[in-house]
């Protein structure tokens, strides 16, 4: 399986970065007569991806080299379970540490000729754009006369489960060309409702009006002043553009531009829903300020209390500081030791900071503890628990690398934050358990790069083109999912695939 990963990297390398483009430019989608530069292809370029494919192949020549002399070893000397482990686990750093080299040098092709601030410079100003549309719709010039989108904040769960809800209403509201009315009156974390926290959704239009409002998918619904919206889940006919839909007219740059476009675009829009007002942005200033907040950083999100043996599954802090460990053995191979190996560790479970810093002494751990204690079952729905998480939440967004359960919503908003303002950030991250979701998603689904030949009943053929709707990923190279072609399910070598975005038509009403 390595082997064939490695050579279908390696094609896929050569194929895209020709060495008869020197001198030339990227090609770029020219996109409303844009005129921003394009980072120029040089020399040091070439070098750099030289040096990715010659990394690649001593990949594959050690892999083969090292698995030999282990079953030659296994054949003639008959070595003891403890020496076999032995070699495995020398072989596996091995391993990791030509691929770390291959990483760095891969994260500098990728920042070559300027490249990285090019796409910041294209992200920011699609961001731009996106929000200048959201204020246009926000804030109508006839107030009374808008059509309007309502949404009711209290849905009945935590805080990541709520703004995600605020960001399905948004959605919702961008598709269809209406301004966007959350009721939050009464909300079960502050009685002041959502500016108790945040600014307001619109400056000129926050009130519903007078006149009844329709049901979504209700007869009429779609010509009527007032649309009340349901909660996701409960949505009997799905329009096609709820997560994870972007926006067709973005769809060509985004898609070039970034790993995980729905991502990108969940937190502009979460950017601009959560955007904390005065008194609480200062609260927030002081916090960082508090704690010691400084880059490098990785963020831990470690969800426990309630949801341990209903939503998710217990994890031991040594999982989440494996992945901790990953990124500054990377970082000191591009910039050198840094002053602190610091971790910013955001939980609902108050013992486990001094367990992280029992355990992991070389690492300087940073945690609000009375956001902890606060997060408790007993306190979360608090005006003290809501600025917690949302204090957690925001600081985890803005850390160089994340850590945690993709079954958190919590561990999700976060990622989706932490895209905006930055070069392309989908892969800045690490879940022990789930792939990125949303819930009430429309499908989620791959399509197959290359031909696979399924190895035993437990695998899924794949011809390329293939779709495969995809159940989750198992973290060690295997993917699970049903081929629509085939109507079956299977594991299938995620390798071999990649992620299908989807469009949809949006803004109507503008």
């Amino acid at each position: 399986m390595y082997e064939e990963l490695l050579r279908l990297r390696h094609s896929a390398l050569s194929s895209q970065l020709p060495a008869s483009s020197i001198g030339g430019q990227f090609a770029t989608a020219s996109r409303n007569g844009d005129s921003m530069a394009a980072p120029r292809l040089d020399w040091g370029h070439e070098r750099l991806r030289r040096r990715v494919q010659d990394g690649i192949r001593e990949v594959r020549f050690m892999l083969n080299g090292q698995l030999a002399k282990l079953r030659k070893e296994l054949s003639e000397k008959r070595p003891s379970a403890s020496e076999i482990d032995g070699r495995l686990e020398g072989l596996a750093e091995s391993v990791n540490e030509i691929i770390r080299l291959v990483g760095v040098e891969g994260e500098a092709l990728a920042e070559a000729g300027g490249a990285a601030d090019w796409r910041r410079r294209r992200l920011s100003r699609l961001q731009t754009e996106l929000v200048n549309r959201i204020v246009k719709l926000q804030n109508p010039q006839q107030c009374q006369s808008a059509k309007k989108l309502i949404c009711n904040l209290n849905k009945g769960c935590g805080f990541g489960c709520q703004a995600h809800h605020v960001l399905y209403c948004m959605t919702l509201a961008y598709a269809t060309g209406r301004t966007f009315v959350l009721d939050s009156v009464n909300w079960r974390y502050s009685r002041g409702g959502w500016t108790s926290v945040f600014e307001p959704l619109s400056k000129t239009c926050t009130e519903r009006g007078s006149a009844g409002a329709k049901q979504w998918g209700s007869t009429g619904a779609e010509d009527a002043q007032l649309v009340e919206v349901p909660i996701i889940d409960a949505m009997a006919h799905k329009p096609p553009y709820l997560p994870q839909a972007i926006p067709a007219d973005l769809y060509e740059e985004l898609s070039g531009l970034h790993g995980n476009p729905f991502v990108w675009f969940a937190g502009v829009l979460l950017n601009y829903i959560m955007r904390p007002n005065a008194a609480f942005q200062r609260q927030l200033d002081d916090n960082a300020i508090r704690l010691g907040f400084a880059k490098p950083i990785v963020g831990v999100q470690v969800r426990r209390t309630d949801k341990i043996g209903s939503e998710a599954a217990f994890h031991d802090i040594s999982e989440y500081m494996v992945w901790v460990e990953e990124f500054y053995k990377t970082y000191e191979l591009r910039h050198g030791r840094p002053d602190k190996m610091r971790v910013l560790l955001a939980t609902d479970d108050a013992n486990l900071l001094n367990e992280a810093a029992r355990r992991y002494p070389a690492y300087t751990f940073l945690s609000d503890t009375s956001s902890s204690r606060s997060a408790s079952v007993r306190d979360r729905y608090s005006d003290g628990g809501l600025r917690g998480v949302i204090s957690d939440v925001l600081l985890l967004s803005k850390t160089d690398y994340l850590v945690c359960t993709f079954s958190s919503q919590v561990c999700r908003l976060a990622y989706e934050l932490m895209q905006v303002g930055r070069d392309d950030s989908s892969d800045r991250f690490h879940s022990l358990d789930d792939v990125y979701y949303f819930g009430g998603q429309l499908p989620l689904e791959v399509t197959a790069r290359f031909a696979h030949k399924s190895r035993d009943s437990s695998e899924l053929d794949l011809s390329p083109g293939d779709v495969i709707g995809l159940a989750g990923n198992h973290w060690d190279g295997y993917s699970l999912g049903q081929s629509r072609r085939l109507g079956r399910n299977g594991l299938f070598p995620a390798y071999k695939t990649e992620l299908v975005v989807r469009k949809a038509e949006m803004r109507p009403g503008l």
